[in-house]
């Protein structure tokens, strides 16, 4: 009779352990076999170039953690191990099998970029390389020129190759390269500047034919849908009202935009803007 009460016992020991610890660390719960794991790559060295797939062995509930500063390590020597740049949550019901792409960056600049291989869970990344990717995290840059800062800790990469000397993306530069300076006591490093702009102007005039009384609003907004600048948003008498709009393009970044005019809720108009 003592065996399965020392049995039932180790469960409710094991169900209280998972349960104490609500959010688990991926590699503590890989350590102790609480889950199954599969890293793959997905071709590439930025962006979501990794998945992980991670099988809940158990018969509870599982939070896992996959820290931003994770490395994995590929199996194929010739190409790059990754460093995870952002993290993620998995929740993992019983005996459930989730694939989740995560976003990692290359962290050996003289081999080759991964392919579709197999990686294994290494080390968490320390000091200033752990720092650049909760950075990176932080001002969501999954790009290339993130990916040279990394470089400028691992592989010891020029402060200059991150981004571009001149640019739209100027600001994001300088902040990349800022904090390679400060991690390596830079104290002189080349500032990237944005690229000068010849001022232009589009005008136009909008006409609306308001049947009855409404508040009538005229937005200059992104792509995004983003409204950057109101032109007009008051109540109106029913008639034609005629709007003359200015955009002049040294106003804004780059790019496209619309002009829209609403009446009440609904959009009556929109007109493309392109600014250079």
């Amino acid at each position: 009779m003592k065996l399965p009460i020392i049995t039932a016992l180790l469960l409710l020991f094991f169900s209280a352990t998972i349960n104490a610890q609500t959010r688990l660390k991926l590699s503590d719960a890989l350590a102790k076999g609480f889950i199954k794991l599969k890293i793959m790559g997905n071709d590439g060295h930025t962006g979501k170039c990794a998945t992980f797939q991670t099988e809940n062995t158990t018969s509870q509930i599982l939070d896992i953690e996959i820290d931003c500063g994770q490395k994995i390590q590929c199996s194929d020597s010739t190409a790059q191990n990754l460093v995870v740049t952002q993290s993620e949550h998995i929740r993992l019901t019983a005996k459930r099998m989730v694939a989740t792409a995560v976003y990692a960056m290359c962290i050996n600049a003289h081999k080759g970029s991964p392919g579709k291989v197999a990686f294994r869970l290494g080390q968490m990344a320390q000091g200033a390389l752990l720092r650049i990717t909760q950075f990176i995290e932080k001002k969501k840059y999954q790009n290339s020129s993130a990916q040279s800062a990394i470089w400028n800790i691992t592989d010891n990469y020029e402060i200059a190759t991150i981004g571009n000397g001149e640019g739209n993306d100027y600001e994001m530069t300088n902040e990349l390269r800022a904090f390679i300076a400060k991690e390596k006591k830079i104290l002189n490093y080349p500032k990237a500047k944005p690229v000068l702009r010849t001022e232009k102007t589009q005008e136009g005039t909008f006409d609306l034919i308001l049947q009855n009384k409404a508040n009538v609003q005229i937005m200059l907004m992104t792509t995004n849908h983003q409204i950057v600048k109101r032109y007009l948003n008051e109540v109106k008498e029913a008639g034609i009202i005629r709007i003359n709009y200015a955009v002049k393009n040294t106003d804004y970044k780059a790019g496209t935009y619309y002009l829209v005019a609403r009446v009440g809720t609904k959009e009556v108009k929109r007109e493309l803007i392109l600014l250079e």
